[in-house]
């Protein structure tokens, strides 16, 4: 499946390019012995990237009572994490914006970002120590589907035809049509973007957990948020709904060994108590979707 999933990227010349000084920076705040005073100058070294936090920090999305005008000051009013987060998440959408796509892509968004919140709800039931980390890994966890929809738009746009008002899923119907599937493009895509491994992993076995080695609580958790999520989107879309299957049942049983107060309920009834945290997270969702795609 890598196999194919490269011969796919070798074939493409115009893949959209993450700036190096994204990486740069992205590293610097994930070092705890960084301070905001280095992040600051790193920030201020590319004029776009710098406007950029200063554009997103104003946004309703962080609800700030005054104007933030300077990185240094966007950075302590948001964290590190936050900050982190925000970069790479505001880069993914500008590179794939203008790509056209066989797929409803509001959807495909506010999936991802239905993802990231559901990640994070659950991350907190756990006390999981990186709550941001889990919210911006489960928004990018489907990067492999707007590669595919993109360059290789009609054979992707049929394949959904195919299980439009089905049961099956992108993930089985892709790798039948191309035999290779999102988890493995979006491993190539977040290789040339130079993400942590753990983003890696996670973005790889999102729908086979129990392959996870860098941080397999983390994967689990985007493997239920996301499967709780593709449950409430309609069924042509690109997040397919169906009942729990193996992957799902790994992944719960990932998340049990390290919640294990949990496992009583089960798993359904653990995907039922959600249901209150997504109708919360709605309006949330819907305002990163305008701040994002704007």
């Amino acid at each position: 499946m890598m196999i194919k999933a490269r011969r796919l990227f070798k074939d493409t010349n115009d893949l959209p390019t993450l700036p190096a000084i994204v990486s740069k920076v992205v590293t610097m705040l994930d070092d705890q012995d960084a301070s905001s005073d280095d992040i600051t100058d790193l920030i201020l070294s590319d004029q776009v990237l710098a406007a950029k936090v200063i554009r997103v920090v104003n946004s309703p999305l962080y609800r700030s009572s005054n104007s933030i005008e300077s990185v240094k000051r966007a950075l302590i009013y948001l964290g590190f994490k936050s900050v982190r987060e925000m970069i790479l998440t505001s880069y993914f959408v500008d590179g794939f914006k203008n790509k056209e796509q066989p797929f409803d892509m509001k959807i495909f968004w506010i999936h991802s970002f239905s993802v990231g919140a559901i990640s994070r709800h659950i991350a907190r039931q756990v006390n999981y120590p990186d709550m941001e980390k889990a919210y911006l890994v489960g928004i990018l966890h489907d990067i492999g589907k707007v590669f595919l929809g993109h360059y290789c738009k009609d054979e992707y746009g049929q394949m959904l035809a195919t299980i439009s008002n089905t049961s099956r899923t992108t993930y089985e119907a892709e790798f039948e049509c191309f035999g290779t599937t999102h988890c493995e493009i979006g491993l190539c895509l977040a290789q040339r973007w130079n993400f942590p491994s753990v983003y890696s992993d996670v973005i790889s076995y999102h729908h086979s957990p129990e392959m996870a080695t860098e941080d397999p609580l983390l994967t689990a958790i985007v493997a239920l948020a996301d499967f709780y999520c593709s449950s409430h989107v309609t069924s042509d879309s690109v997040a397919q709904a169906s009942i729990p299957g193996p992957s799902e049942e790994s992944a719960w049983h990932l998340f049990t060994q390290h919640a294990p107060d949990q496992s009583a309920s089960g798993l359904e009834h653990f995907l039922s108590n959600l249901d209150e945290e997504y109708e919360a997270i709605g309006q949330e969702v819907d305002v990163l979707f305008n701040t994002m795609t704007t």
